[in-house]
């Protein structure tokens, strides 16, 4: 028992140092009772400082703590088996059991041992690492001092070197200023000689130009007076031209009123075309006005039809004359609208008559206008150039008296030249002794910009160095500050990846939710669709059987009807024996056929019942398609408001032309608005007479129908009437059968002329016609 508990306080010493290495790498701040788990923590901190800030330390923090933790848990474990053994009842026999368990023991001790020494040794390794890299640092900061000291003497030396620079710098700009001042004044004399120079080819220039203009001058007055003739000839020409013109203006006035009477007689051509229309037009109207009592005739011939069943031949007979009248009706409004085309076609080619003639007077006036205006301007210059004539004797005068003075100024001039040709030798002579003095201060001038260069390199080496210094301390200085980075950033990578998983995760639990929610609402909508389905598949069940048993109605019916015939068709005469018809049957017949009918719609109305209930749970599961179809609808109306604008612009362009048209037909004269007035009646007239012929095809393909009804009608009511029937009442059923068949028609007639009352309503023929 002893030494079992030496062991077990031996473990957990092993275990407490282990624990403490651990802790102190993960760095944590635990504190732990064993003493040398508190002797080792010191140097532990420093070894995970060293491996945080050197990346190529060879200590692994993982190589030994994981099998030192593996063999302290195993002790752990065995030590509280021994304890529950000893604490148990002494069954077993002690002295195979507790030998095995303490050399189990003692194996897992001493490899545990061996492991902390490894540790051990790996963690005074690492302190002498550690102890290295600070004494490599104190050097390195001791080197920074040292390079600091050199520094700040560079620098002083620096200042002194811009100071002296400064210095001559001075003494270079009071030269430079110097040299510019004599570069100033050598660029003003020779201004100065060159403004002279100019003024003097100047005013030679201008005296040779004055001569020049005293002969062109001559030159002009002679060239004048020879125009003066020439023009003279020329008015004389101008004034016989101007009598021709008038003559011809005459003959043009003669043939403008040929022309204006030529159009008074086109106008009344059109006025008889239009007369002629108009009786076109009254000829429509009685053409309306018959087919219309045709209609009424119509209504007359399905009244007697409805009193006479047994003239139906005949009625079907004038049915057939009715469709020639209808055709010949038609055949005759295409004639119609032939011969009006031809009229507008004609009455267009008289109004590009119109226009051409209108354009042509247009042009015949503008001439005698411009020819008007043309011997007015010849007036004129004929005036004006007289009094050139005039002005051309003053200034020839006016020349004269110039040349006189110009000859005196020209001898001033040349008296001027002399003098300032002495002025300029004497500012030549200035100017070369100035040139002199330029190039020794220029050589002087050079040999200061030598030593500026000097010392300019000696700065640029100085401050090449202390760069070098600063650049080598920054580059330490972001080494220690990018480790520093590292740490934080991987600080910072751990709390985003945790928010990150967090957030997922509460992703993740939310879209479950949706999800279950989702699938709960489908699994509802599916079994609401499966009852429906079972509705619908037991409603066209019962319609199947509704089927059959109509089926067998009327096999039954026919099976009864035909005996009736074999055995009651010979025993009747044929004219006398017609009104025994059996009343009970048919009526039974009917009877069971509105019975089945009923029973038919019933199940139709069931059947559409079921169908909207399916609509509706259809409508439900459609919703979110209908949102998409919202935006669909949003971006088609930004299309449709883009054409729309689109629209706009090119009706805008339309009104504007349409103004354009209308401001220049009334600027011309009102025949042009009384043939657009004219054009739009007769489009009018057109589309009414288009609407008539679409209405008089609806009404006959109408009347077939009605036509193809009552002749149905009448021979089912015939075949009818035909089978023999047994009872007493056989008269009265029959008169009940043509009653029906009059009302029916009855009813269709009322029908085809309600149709006819729309039709010409629509048309807007039945207001314009009364």
């Amino acid at each position: 028992m002893v030494a079992a508990s030496g062991e077990k306080g031996d473990g957990g010493r092993s275990k407490g140092r282990d624990q403490s290495c651990f802790l102190s790498l993960n760095r944590t701040q635990k504190r732990l009772a064993l003493k040398k788990s508190c002797k080792r923590k010191n140097h532990s901190v420093w070894m995970v400082k060293s491996v945080l800030h050197n990346s190529t330390s060879s200590f692994n923090e993982n190589g030994a703590t994981e099998p030192a933790r593996i063999l302290l848990e195993r002790l752990f474990t065995q030590t509280q088996k021994l304890e529950e053994q000893i604490g148990r009842e002494l069954r077993i026999p002690q002295d195979v059991e507790p030998g095995w368990n303490l050399g189990n023991l003692e194996s897992d001790l001493q490899a545990a041992l061996t492991a902390l020494n490894k540790k051990e040794e790996d963690l005074q390794e690492a302190e002498s690492k550690l102890f290295l890299e600070y004494i490599e640092l104190n050097h390195a900061k001791e080197d920074l001092g040292r390079r600091e000291e050199e520094m700040a003497s560079a620098c002083s030396k620096l200042e002194k070197i811009e100071e002296e620079l400064k210095q001559a710098n001075l003494n270079l700009v009071s030269r430079a200023t110097e040299i510019e001042g004599l570069k100033l004044q050598l660029k003003e004399r020779d201004q100065q000689i060159s403004v002279t120079q100019s003024a003097l080819f100047f005013k030679e220039d201008e005296i040779n130009k004055m001569m020049g203009e005293l002969m062109k001058k001559r030159k002009e007055a002679a060239d004048m007076e020879s125009e003066l003739k020439s023009k003279s000839q020329l008015l004389n020409e101008a004034n016989n031209v101007v009598k021709r013109q008038e003559l011809e203006l005459q003959e043009f006035h003669k043939a403008l009123r040929e022309k204006e009477e030529e159009l008074e007689d086109s106008l009344t051509i059109r006025k008889n075309e239009e007369e002629k229309l108009k009786v076109s037009e009254a000829n429509l109207q009685k053409q309306t006005m018959s087919w219309l009592l045709a209609q009424e005739e119509l209504k007359k011939l399905a009244e007697d039809a409805s009193k006479h069943m047994g003239e139906a031949n005949e009625t079907l007979e004038d049915f057939k004359r009715v469709k020639k009248l209808l055709a010949d009706v038609k055949s005759e409004l295409v004639s119609f609208q032939k011969a009006l085309l031809s009229s507008r076609q004609k009455m267009k080619n008289q109004e590009k008559l119109l226009d051409d003639q209108l354009v042509e007077l247009e042009k015949d006036k503008r001439g005698v206008m411009s020819y008007m205006t043309t011997l007015k301007d010849a007036h004129v210059e004929v005036e004006s150039e007289r009094t050139k004539l005039r002005v051309a004797e003053a200034r020839n005068k006016e020349l004269d008296r110039d040349l006189s003075l110009k000859k005196e100024l020209v001898k001033e001039l040349q008296e001027q030249l002399n003098r300032e040709r002495s002025d300029l030798q004497q500012a030549i002579e200035e100017t070369s002794f100035l040139h002199e003095e330029l190039k020794r201060r220029s050589t002087e001038f050079q040999e200061s910009q030598g030593l500026l260069l000097v010392k300019e390199s000696e700065l640029v080496e100085a401050r090449l160095e202390i760069q070098h210094s600063k650049s080598e301390q920054a580059c330490l200085q972001l080494v220690l500050q990018e480790k520093d980075m590292e740490i934080c950033n991987a600080r910072k990578m751990l709390a985003a990846v945790n928010q990150e998983i967090a957030e997922l995760r509460m992703s993740v639990v939310n879209k479950e939710d949706q999800l279950t929610q989702a699938m709960s609402e489908l699994k509802e909508k599916d079994e609401h669709i499966q009852v429906i389905q079972h509705e619908l598949h037991d409603t066209k069940l019962k319609f199947s059987e509704a089927e059959t048993v109509v089926e067998k109605i009327v096999e039954l019916t026919s099976k009864l009807v035909e005996p009736i015939k074999d055995k009651d068709y010979n025993a009747l005469s044929p004219s006398g024996e017609m009104d025994h018809l059996f009343k009970k049957p048919a009526y039974n017949l009917k009877w069971q056929k509105k019975q089945v009918e009923t029973e038919l719609e019933i199940t139709r109305e069931t059947l559409r019942s079921k169908e909207m209930e399916v609509l509706a749970a259809q409508r439900a599961l459609t919703i979110k398609d209908k949102e998409l179809e919202m935006v669909l609808q949003k971006f088609g109306e930004r299309e449709k408001e883009g054409r729309h604008m689109k629209e706009e612009v090119v009706q805008d362009g339309d009104d504007l032309r349409k103004l354009y048209a209308l401001a220049q037909e009334k600027i011309g004269e009102k025949s042009i608005g009384d043939l657009a007035i004219e054009k739009l009646q007769l489009e009018a007239a057109q589309l009414e007479v288009q609407a008539a012929t679409s209405a008089l095809q609806k009404l006959t393909e109408m009347s077939r129908e009605l036509l193809v009804k009552a002749s149905l009608s009448i021979e089912a009511d015939y075949d009818i009437s035909i089978f023999p029937h047994s009872g007493s009442n056989s008269e009265v059923q029959t008169s009940v059968v043509h009653d029906e068949c009059n009302g029916e028609v009855q009813t269709e007639i009322m029908r085809l002329s309600a149709l006819t009352e729309q039709l010409v309503k629509e048309a807007g023929i039945a207001g314009e016609l009364y």
